[in-house]
């Protein structure tokens, strides 16, 4: 059997729950450029899902405290990273930073916007802070094409020139 490269790999920030959808969305549109969502989040623990009535635990790899950007090639901040703004703020400045893009989608573009000072989103945005520039969308999939559209743009500033 033949073997790809290894997936590159993009924290995904999580706060309490986990939306599944969201989650899946974002693992399927990084998939899409060889890259894998990592689960992050301010508390160590196993968090919660839904996916239909079926409930989902989620192991989180890494805590904000202990991450280490440079393993990473992006951040993505799901949808309840609101309810721990400190966590998920402090982290996106991290990334934003070291000049790695962060993602916010729905439900957390309010985070980005904040830290690019260009005031709030609505909560059916989302949005993408790269070098200091914000890009948003509001379509119904606005989450996965924000999403591919950075790893698209990674994947293709990583090529040879």
């Amino acid at each position: 059997m033949k073997h790809g490269h290894r997936p590159s790999r993009v924290a995904a920030f999580v706060a309490e729950s986990v939306n599944v959808l969201q989650l899946q969305t974002a693992t399927d549109a990084l998939a899409r450029h060889n890259r894998r969502a990592v689960l992050v989040s301010g508390q160590q623990s196993l968090l919660r899902g839904k996916n239909g009535t079926a409930e989902i635990n989620f192991a989180v790899a890494e805590t904000v405290t202990d991450l280490d950007e440079s393993g990473y090639d992006a951040l993505v901040l799901l949808e309840d990273a609101a309810t721990q703004p400190e966590h998920a703020t402090a982290l996106s400045k991290r990334f934003a930073d070291k000049g790695k893009p962060v993602i916010a989608l729905r439900g957390s573009a309010g985070i980005v916007a904040a830290i690019a000072g260009a005031g709030s989103q609505s909560d059916a945005t989302s949005a993408a802070l790269i070098d200091g520039h914000l890009y948003a969308n509001d379509d119904d999939d606005s989450d996965w094409k924000i999403i591919d559209a950075v790893a698209g743009r990674m994947a293709r500033e990583a090529m040879p020139a």
